[in-house]
């Protein structure tokens, strides 16, 4: 899967590039987060991912638009892949992890459906990872109503034309080894099979982690479960480009070294992802089609 990631387009704009984007040998692109948002319209690049419940619809399009959108890539023969923030909502002005006053009543006001007001302090500690906050309001996914929302939520995306998904900060959602079966249930009550499913397991090197997180979707991550097959790999995310912290190791570096990266990446993987700098049209460079038409013509060979 070659998936390009159109971060911070409008769904209404992603439309008439569709057919460039398939001359590119892309097979797929991620959409934003579509989900209600604390604030309207494009501020901040994070705001994306502070969302105040599960309803369809924020500055980058309708749930029309969506619709709209997932046919016209049907009819170019593309996948939508739709980034979701299940873990955590918008936070307020007053205190990061209290819940921004937008978050829907239903959620705000039940204290069960939050994770304890503590950041994490160890991101090598599991327990500490899978329990506590990452700088914002943690949902509790552990409780069984907010499964079921995330879950009607994936399903109302499903039903718009969806037929992949981003979990965003997945490994700060524990695993069955860890006593929760969040994942096996999400995956098994899904209404669609085969869809392509990647989670956010960034920074993460324990290869045990890696392989069990492998069972239930593809991994975007760093480092390599045992499974090379099962890896997402990107030569740089809006995380590493847009990010002023540590995080941020890529926005100083020129296009030209990032589309070598990706060409390099698309050698040695089933599976990468594209993002397309704002401003800078290096996705439709025709290395970026070589190496994507070179990789296919190499498997064709091997069948």
């Amino acid at each position: 899967m070659r998936i390009m990631q159109c971060f911070n387009w409008r769904l209404k704009d992603i439309i008439p590039n569709l057919e460039q984007i398939k001359e590119q040998g892309f097979d797929a692109i991620q959409i934003n987060p579509i989900q209600r948002l604390k604030e309207d319209g494009l501020k901040e690049w994070w705001m994306s991912y502070q969302p105040v419940g599960f309803e369809i619809g924020n500055y980058f399009g309708t749930k029309e638009d969506l619709v709209a959108l997932c046919k016209a890539c049907e009819n170019v023969g593309i996948q939508v892949i739709a980034d979701v923030v299940i873990n955590h909502v918008g936070s307020s002005l007053e205190d990061n992890l209290t819940p921004h006053p937008r978050v829907e009543e239903t959620l705000r006001n039940n204290p069960e459906y939050w994770k304890p007001k503590w950041n994490v302090s160890d991101w090598h500690n599991r327990l500490d990872v899978i329990h506590n906050c990452m700088g914002l309001p943690g949902l509790n996914v552990y409780h069984p109503d907010i499964e079921d929302r995330i879950v009607t939520f994936l399903n109302e995306l499903i039903d718009c034309g969806v037929m992949g998904f981003r979990f965003d900060a997945a490994k700060s959602i524990g695993l069955p080894s860890e006593g929760y079966r969040f994942w096996p249930n999400l995956i098994y009550r899904l209404k669609k099979y085969g869809l392509f499913l990647y989670g956010e397991v960034i920074f993460e090197e324990d290869r045990k982690v890696l392989d069990e997180y492998s069972e239930y979707m593809n991994i975007l991550g760093n480092f390599d479960c045992s499974d090379q097959s099962k890896m997402v790999k990107f030569a740089e995310s809006h995380d590493t480009y847009l990010s002023e912290d540590n995080l941020g190791y890529t926005r100083y570096l020129p296009s030209e070294s990032i589309l070598n990266t990706y060409c390099s990446l698309v050698e040695g993987y089933e599976h990468t992802i594209f993002y397309a700098r704002p401003w800078d049209n290096t996705w439709t460079r025709e290395e970026i089609k070589r190496a994507h038409f070179k990789k296919r013509a190499k498997e064709y060979v091997k069948k």
